[in-house]
């Protein structure tokens, strides 16, 4: 199946999920609360970044291995035993801070019975996330992406009946939680186990093979084991300073506007696996026109993507907010406005990444890596450190300010050296970085300005969505006008509309 059909349904999923997230995190913070969401998301992130320091970027290398050699059943014979080994690790950094006594200072005002499940939630979250890249390099998209779609919405059901029933509590979101985990890990492993292809705990590796696939890992994975273990510190460091310096309701304020600014990101994610499986095919056989192709062809159209939804959530941040998280986050408005900005180059951070890793490029990686690393960490502390130390202590504003900024200088560093490597023009995407960003503001604010003169603010509602019809159309008649601004070409509107045509009739017939 083409690269367009498998990403369009795993953006059908996608939007599946947009519409469903939406319901959800309208529900899920407002029943919490500032403190049990704050909780929630500093936990969770914490064994999050815990088992991406014991992953190494391994599953990348396994992704990519297999995606070149799907058959290969050593390889993932050989990964099981890593699974288990991160696992393992888990394990460990949750038992040691309780058999010290350490467990206050590293999780402070958490519960153990809370930490505890934040470790099985980590592990569950990177098993499905190496499940679902399996099942792409498979290319059992379509069938991976239903059952997903199905999982979203079984969620959808009970997530609305534990509001309705008023189950709302931190013990049982968290069960929530697992449970969805758990069934996507079955369903997936059910798929892969019918599709007759490779599946984890079916075959054991050879002491030799065991020792070539050894060797292979760690020549991917060691040159950047410095770089991920700071990467992973600064990331743990992050939501620690906000936790330790302005607790639990600033964690859950920064949480918020996270998750509002990952909703922007979904459209593109989808595509971003099946990006680096072209790019990693494309390298394997020296083909560099097809590399740059890919890169030019699909990079500033998703990153056009994103802009359009962060920039109208920018200037529609008070609304946004007051119907995910009601007069309880208030105090989150302006950290949400700065981290809505995040995914836009979040995007270009995540295809950047692809590039390096499917040119096998990683040493370039790591060092751009660990000189904003050593510029980040200082900047974490003189925003989020106590005042009494000349540090601002700005909570989650100063950690929003902190993630948008190196994100852009970060990025645009690696696009610096992508666009060298191809043999681009780093200054033409410069240029359309900025623009887009511009044209797309200046277009939300003056929709947004507009409706407001027609539409009471008491109906925040009406407001937000006529201002988003507003918006997307004259931002689609600019794009097909000009698709210059955006990067863009005109014949993919016409593609879509013919395919969206084809299934509206087929459906109607």
């Amino acid at each position: 199946m083409s690269l367009k059909k498998r990403y369009l349904f795993k953006l059908l999923t996608n939007l599946t999920g947009f519409a469903i997230g939406l319901v959800t995190q309208s529900i899920v913070p407002r029943s919490l609360g500032p403190i049990a969401y704050g909780n929630f998301s500093f936990l969770t992130s914490f064994f999050q970044q815990v088992a991406g320091l014991f992953n190494l970027n391994s599953s990348t290398a396994y992704y990519t291995k297999l995606s070149k050699k799907q058959d290969d059943r050593s390889l993932v014979g050989f990964y099981f035993i890593v699974i288990l080994m991160i696992a393992a690790g888990l394990l460990i950094v949750f038992s040691v801070p309780f058999f010290t006594g350490l467990n206050t200072f590293v999780w402070p005002g958490q519960q153990w019975v809370y930490v505890g499940l934040a470790v099985v939630w980590a592990f569950f979250t990177f098993y499905s996330t190496v499940l679902n890249d399996m099942a792409d390099a498979y290319a059992l998209t379509v069938r991976s992406e239903s059952l997903k779609m199905i999982i979203k919405l079984l969620g959808f059901v009970i997530i609305l009946m534990m509001f309705w029933q008023k189950w709302f509590s931190l013990r049982n979101y968290f069960f929530y939680q697992l449970s969805i985990l758990a069934i996507t890990v079955l369903l997936l492993s059910m798929l892969i186990k019918r599709s007759k292809m490779p599946l984890f705990g079916d075959y054991s590796p050879s002491s030799s093979e065991t020792s070539i696939y050894r060797k292979e890992f760690a020549a991917f994975c060691l040159p950047l084991i410095v770089f991920v273990g700071l990467s992973i510190f600064e990331q743990i460091a992050d939501r620690w300073f906000l936790q330790m310096f302005s607790g639990s309701v600033k964690q859950g304020y920064y949480a918020l506007a996270y998750q509002i600014g990952a909703i922007c990101f979904l459209f593109t994610s989808a595509f971003i696996p099946l990006v680096l499986r072209e790019q990693s095919i494309s390298f394997g056989k020296n083909d560099h026109q097809a590399l740059r192709y890919i890169f030019m062809r699909f990079i500033p159209m998703l990153y056009t993507l994103t802009a359009f939804f962060c920039c109208f959530i920018v200037i529609e941040a008070r609304q946004v907010l007051h119907f995910f998280g009601g007069s309880a986050y208030a105090g989150a408005l302006v950290p949400l406005m700065i981290m809505c900005l995040f995914p836009i180059h979040q995007t270009y951070g995540q295809l950047n990444t692809n590039m390096f890793f499917a040119t096998e490029r990683v040493k370039t990686y790591r060092n751009i890596g660990l000189v904003f690393i050593a510029i980040g960490l200082p900047t974490t502390l003189f925003l989020l450190g106590p005042r009494t130390y000349g540090c601002l202590q700005l909570g989650a504003m100063g950690l929003a300010v902190k993630m948008v900024v190196i994100n852009i200088l970060s990025t645009n560093v690696q696009l610096w050296f992508n666009t060298r490597y191809l043999g681009l023009s780093y200054k033409e995407l410069l240029i359309h970085q900025i623009l887009t960003v511009a044209v797309l503001l200046v277009l939300a604010w003056g929709t947004s300005l507009g409706i407001r003169y027609v539409v009471n603010d008491n109906h925040y509602i009406v407001q937000f969505v006529l201002s988003g019809m507003m918006y997307s159309m004259l931002a689609g008649i600019l794009a097909f006008m000009v698709p210059g601004i955006f990067k863009v070409q005109r014949s993919d509107f016409i593609r879509f509309y013919e395919f969206f045509r084809r299934k509206w009739a087929a459906q109607t017939s």
